[in-house]
């Protein structure tokens, strides 16, 4: 118990400075509208550029060319920076070039719905691109819905943790996250306790657990507070979440063959879809076997 108490650890020339580029997927539908919105809202913040990419795979889209531009010229009319490509391949293909070229601070990304076409089309990609991309993914879900905020209201972060082996690695990169963002961090530990992989039932030594964490980001600067959670996983996520008026739902991605009760392949997608805001998430796996998720 005595090492998580430890510090974050951060390297003390680092600056925790705005974001500056963000690259959104944009297929003209209405979850890349959300996923651009979503985006342009956050680049007016951090006064960040953004870069809408179009994949084409066989025949390009009539008008594609002008239909950006006429998007990129309206976003700068609002005093943002932004540009766009068009790029050949699918959209795997595509947006994992444009991310190993650019080198964004966040990539943005529309999910679809619950049908079967909508996952062939874009959601497997989309649920690979959280594994493996390098930059942290914002996606936006069918149900995600902009909280009406004031402009200078705190961003509203919602962590899930259950207690990974690389536990301190984690801390560090929500740490750096809500620096960057300005956000204040709910921790939350749902407890499944239809599920045998859960994490003992035990509030008292959860909550201590909990109580040391909450410590280590209030010693970096960071607001933060803890909530245990009581029931299937997605549900008591997402109902918190809308309850708070959260703008991000966080989820760290698990290192390959670390063990985890929220490692089970259908709990982030699940959040996605019934989520009332978007969810951030950040890869720990580097050369992650993409077979795993399928």
């Amino acid at each position: 118990m005595a090492t998580i108490a430890s510090p974050i650890p951060t390297d003390s020339t680092e600056v925790f400075a705005n974001f500056k580029k963000f690259v959104v997927a944009y297929d003209f539908s209405p979850c890349a509208e959300a996923a651009l919105e979503d985006a342009l809202d956050l680049a007016a913040k951090q006064n960040a550029e953004v870069i809408l990419v179009h994949a084409l795979e066989q025949v390009a889209a009539v008008g594609a060319g002008g239909r950006l531009e006429s998007i990129v010229a309206s976003s700068r009319k609002q005093g943002i920076s932004a540009r766009w490509l068009l790029k050949a391949g699918s959209p795997a293909e595509a947006l994992n070039w444009v991310v190993d070229d650019l080198q964004p601070d966040i990539f943005f990304l529309g999910a679809y719905g619950n049908n079967r076409l909508d996952r062939k089309v874009l959601g497997s990609t989309a649920e690979s691109f959280l594994r493996t991309l390098p930059c942290p993914v914002i996606t936006i879900g069918p149900k995600a819905v902009k909280p009406k905020v004031e402009s200078d209201h705190p961003i509203k972060m919602i962590c899930p943790i259950d207690f990974p082996e690389d536990i301190h690695e984690r801390l560090t990169i929500i740490a750096r996250l809500a620096k960057a963002l300005c956000a204040d961090v709910e921790l939350v530990h749902a407890v499944d306790v239809c599920h045998e992989s859960s994490r003992p039932h035990s509030a008292a030594d959860i909550q201590f657990e909990f109580d040391l964490l909450v410590s280590r980001f209030l010693q970096e600067g960071v607001v933060a507070k803890s909530t245990l959670l009581y029931g299937t996983p997605e549900c008591v996520i997402s109902e918190l979440a809308r309850a708070a008026n959260a703008d991000y739902i966080l989820f760290g991605l698990h290192k390959k063959g670390l063990f985890s009760s929220y490692f089970r392949k259908s709990l982030v997608a699940k959040v996605i879809k019934s989520a009332p805001c978007a969810i951030l998430t950040y890869a720990q796996a580097v050369q992650t076997d993409l077979r795993e998720f399928e």
